[in-house]
């Protein structure tokens, strides 16, 4: 409890919160619209991001956050027109951006000092500057689904549906990709690079199991990312283990309960 006075571990703590809900609410949407794989690649694409946020000399977490929407949207717009199917667009990108990372990897000194941070994350070393970007930008990601949430459930069902009830298709997909765009950067400060898709994906399949109805499976979805950021950073303390891991090690359990749970039942 001691641990809990300080400035650094309360920041890491409230930051994993709100990326927490941040993400589980976004990984429901893109499960659904089978866009599960997008996590991945564009947290790798963020990798470049990074890199050349550091070749620049800028903010390197807001920077990635602007690189990866654009990123994104980018995905979004060349799938659209079904010349490269999507899941391919995503492999493209996920190439590129470790690509551009490795190349800036050799030309800029010292970069090498911020290769594991990113890789693998580091909850008690965010910033100031980070961590107001993220209350803000939670608030910019929950507020979107809060507002748009009755044309993104038609979206995830029935594109065709949406489009005769009058929802704007093209503009909704390119507004759902930069929101989970940006939930995955955040995602990059809480678990790394590396484990950055496993917040939006697997709390929203351990819902999926659980849920009867679709608000039902977005609220167990934000339990049970919260709760297991709650675990992972309780149990990364007691037993000095690294929180990425942790969390994402509690998210696994929770989804191994549920499946065995939807077993027995069936």
């Amino acid at each position: 409890m001691e641990l809990l006075n300080y400035d650094f571990v309360q920041r890491g703590i409230i930051t994993g919160l709100l990326v927490a809900v941040s993400c589980s609410i976004a990984g429901v949407f893109l499960i659904l619209r089978r866009m599960a794989f997008l996590g991945a690649g564009l947290s790798h694409a963020a990798f470049g991001g990074i890199a050349l946020g550091t070749l620049l000399r800028v903010e390197p977490f807001i920077f990635t956050a602007l690189f990866t929407v654009l990123v994104g949207n980018l995905v979004q717009a060349i799938s659209s027109r079904r010349r490269i199917p999507g899941d391919a667009a995503i492999a493209l990108v996920f190439s590129g951006g470790v690509a551009l990372a490795v190349l800036i990897l050799g030309l800029v000194k010292g970069f090498g000092e911020y290769v594991f941070g990113y890789l693998f994350g580091n909850i008690l070393m965010v910033t100031k500057e980070e961590f107001f970007f993220t209350i803000l930008s939670s608030v910019v990601v929950v507020s979107f689904f809060a507002l748009f949430y009755r044309k993104l459930v038609l979206l995830s069902f029935s594109e065709e549906v949406a489009k005769l009830k009058g929802v704007n298709i093209t503009l909704m997909n390119h507004l759902l990709i930069s929101v989970s765009s940006l939930v995955i950067v955040l995602s990059i400060k809480v678990v790394g690079i590396i484990l950055a898709s496993s917040m939006v994906v697997i709390p929203a399949l351990t819902a999926l199991l659980l849920g009867r109805s679709f608000m039902s499976t977005v609220l167990i979805s934000v339990v049970v990312a919260v709760s297991s950021v709650v675990v992972g950073i309780g149990v990364a303390f007691y037993y000095d283990l690294p929180p990425s891991g942790s969390i994402v090690g509690a998210m696994i359990l929770l989804f191994s309960g549920a499946f065995l749970k939807k077993v027995l039942k069936n």
